[in-house]
């Protein structure tokens, strides 16, 4: 391991020829240029996504420092469970297009990333730490902040793509590349000073078993859009949109790893309106929207759950002086769900205000402070706040060097399940409360950047679930006080037509033994771009960590395990075509990630797009 983290190192000390400096919104919800963040923030760009071709969405975002999707390497129809800096799924918001997502149908709220297409996206911003006084409930380890394809120029364009591949389990004949099939259409046209965009993507696969089994689970994914922006100039602009994702998933008995004719369907759709008014140094932008899900599970217990969020907020920006900018809003949500073994929904309101204010100092020091108050209809009133002091020396404006550091805290509410289940729910439980230390350091020398963090987060009132003597049992809130710590290290630099990218992620949950997360993880990526084509390879180390046997129901040991995968790409080879060639895990290595489930092994992808 202590090469890797000196290969990250070495990564950030070269000079090279263009400068790193994207710009970035969700950390402060204003936009700024990285060197002016105080937050460790990932930014995955469109660039970065379409050299991605192949993998999933959680896939990609295991490529980055603190984050960790367990199950991305399994069955396409797998649950994932979001391990970003040590925490889970209930911690980890999710915005899309401004809007913040979740399903109160699940035990824990979250949004199922499963449902999402990656040739979709056009970027991604993941803001480690706390941000619940800007974000509300569960932004309390990261915020995945998700923009769609929706730009639209006068002239008609129409983009199609195809992607075949094998999926097969380690020391597997090469199976058949009809084992995994995606196609992808997009049509775009600017109409009097109005872009429209459509699209559909869908994925399918036929190639695996969910456990380690020789029954196939079949898999089928789609996702439709629909986005209409204003392009006109003027102080008003507004945005509206359609999207809806569905994923229907054959699964297995996870119990008694026995293959089984287990189903489960999940649809999401989601409808939204964002107008905005723009007039000197003061904006105006409002977010309406409403979200539906339904799940079905066909298995030897069936159920169906619905869910319906409906989300109204406004948010005020002023440009005050040169040095400050102010941000203040309001959010007001309906949030019902319900499920086939009860006859009454689950249903609860949330109304919050929060400001926000970011002051920085010709000379370098730089401060952003927030606090909120959300207003619980079952528990009553939470507050918020973050208060995040930084420094940038900068000696040209090709360099800098920043120091900044935050401290932070964040609730997250019981979901609905948690509190209203008629056998299980408590309605006296409180919100899981945590507090946030971070501090870093940032180094940017031409395309080089360096990036090291330290973080220590401390949960309260933790949700907990305690079984009687009897079999039942009940959620309740743990007096115990829990610590997870970690450090980050992320190196990128570019020399001519290289491009490198390592990180190096420690995390460790402080006397508790997690299941899933590993301690040690890291990544390293290489692209080279030549004339006519380009090449790169992605290194992906996961240490040891710990999983639950269901079968005889204690805790085994998982051994580290390492991946290796490699990619071509020829851009406009015929025309405006781009082929690409993929194959992932090049080794073949054999590896558990989940105890009793299959694994990937070595696969190949072909995919072939073209733009009129």
């Amino acid at each position: 391991m202590r090469y890797i983290i000196a290969l990250v190192l070495c990564c950030a000390t070269v000079q090279a020829q263009e400068r790193l400096d994207e710009v970035i919104v969700s950390d402060s919800r204003i936009p700024k240029s990285r060197k002016n963040s105080g937050k460790a923030v990932v930014k995955i760009t469109a660039k970065e996504i379409e050299k991605n071709k192949g993998i999933s969405l959680a896939q990609l975002l295991n490529q980055y420092a603190g984050v960790y999707v367990s199950g991305s390497q399994l069955h396409p129809g797998q649950n994932l469970s979001y391990f970003i800096r040590g925490g889970n799924n209930r911690q980890v918001l999710v915005r899309i297009d401004g809007v913040v997502v979740s399903d109160p149908s699940q035990i824990e709220s979250e949004f199922d990333l499963r449902l999402l297409a990656l040739g979709n996206i056009e970027s991604i911003e993941v803001v480690k730490g706390a941000s619940s006084s800007l974000y509300g409930s569960g932004a309390a380890t990261a915020v995945i902040d998700i923009t769609t394809k929706n730009t639209a120029t006068e002239k008609t364009s129409l983009n199609i793509a195809r992607e075949w591949g094998t999926q097969n389990t380690h020391n597997e004949k090469l199976g058949s590349f009809s084992d995994m099939q995606k196609q992808y259409v997009q049509l775009q046209r600017s109409v009097a000073k109005i872009g429209l965009s459509a699209s559909i993507n869908r994925f399918s696969s036929d190639g695996m078993s969910s456990v380690v089994g020789s029954e196939v689970d079949v898999v089928t994914k789609e996702n439709i859009q629909f986005n209409a922006k204003s392009q006109y100039e003027g102080p008003w602009a507004w945005m509206a949109f359609f999207q809806r994702d569905m994923i229907d998933s054959d699964y297995d008995d996870a119990f008694s790893y026995a293959d089984a004719s287990y189903n489960m369907l999940s649809k999401n759709n989601r409808y939204g309106f964002s107008p905005s008014f723009t007039k000197g140094n003061s904006s105006v932008q409002a977010h309406v929207s409403w979200s539906d899900t339904e799940r079905n599970f066909s298995s030897n217990y069936p159920i169906n759950y619905t869910s319906n969020v409906f989300t109204s907020e406004l948010t005020w920006r002023y440009r005050a002086s040169e040095r400050l900018t102010l941000l203040s809003g309001g959010l007001v949500q309906d949030i019902r769900s319900k499920n086939s073994s009860i006859a009454d929904s689950f249903q609860h309101d949330n109304v919050a205000l929060f400001v926000s204010a970011n002051w920085q100092h010709p000379k370098g020091f730089a401060l952003q402070v927030s606090g909120r108050n959300t207003v619980h209809s079952n528990f009553g009133a939470h507050q918020t706040f973050t208060i995040n002091p930084y420094y940038i020396f900068s000696d040209s404006p090709k360099s800098y060097c920043k120091l900044f550091s935050s401290f932070a805290t964040s609730f997250i509410a019981p979901s609905q399940y948690k509190m209203f289940d008629p056998s299980y729910g408590n309605l006296n439980l409180t919100p899981e409360e945590n507090k946030t230390w971070e501090s870093g350091i940032e180094y940017v020398a031409e395309n080089s950047r360096i990036t090291v963090v330290g973080f220590q987060r401390t949960e309260n009132n933790f949700v907990d679930f305690i079984f009687y003597p009897d079999f039942t049992g009940t959620y309740y809130n743990n007096d115990e006080s829990y610590k997870v710590r970690g450090i980050e290290v992320e190196g990128n630099f570019s020399i001519q037509k290289l491009n490198v990218q390592a990180n190096y992620t420690f995390t460790e949950k402080v006397k508790q033994e997690p299941l899933r997360l590993p301690k040690h993880a890291a990544n390293v990526g290489l692209t080279y771009a030549a004339p006519k084509t380009q090449w790169g390879a992605h290194f992906r180390y996961v240490g040891s960590r710990s999983d639950q046997n269901y079968a005889i129901f204690t805790n085994e040991k998982l051994a580290a395990f390492s991946l290796v995968d490699v990619r071509v790409s020829f851009p406009n080879f015929i025309g405006n075509a781009t082929a690409t060639l993929a194959v992932t895990n090049l080794f073949d290595t054999q590896y558990t990630e989940f105890i009793g489930f299959s694994a990937l092994g070595r696969n190949l992808n072909i995919g072939l797009q073209y733009a009129f």
